[in-house]
């Protein structure tokens, strides 16, 4: 998680910038890495199904 604080942005050729995630977003990357962990995950095509069977209700 250490290596997410800093994001490198390339804008051009010349200049590099630095994003600083905020605390939310952090624990938001903390709570996914822990998803896939423990296995809580989806497949796209069972997200699919999913989205197809709440919009048609």
């Amino acid at each position: 998680m250490n290596n997410s604080r800093k994001y490198l942005k390339r804008e051009n050729g010349n200049s590099l910038n630095f994003y600083q995630f905020e605390q939310y977003e952090l624990d938001m990357l903390k709570k996914s890495e822990d998803d896939i962990k423990h296995g809580r995950v989806i497949s796209q095509e069972d997200l699919d199904i999913e989205d197809l069977e709440w919009l048609s209700n």
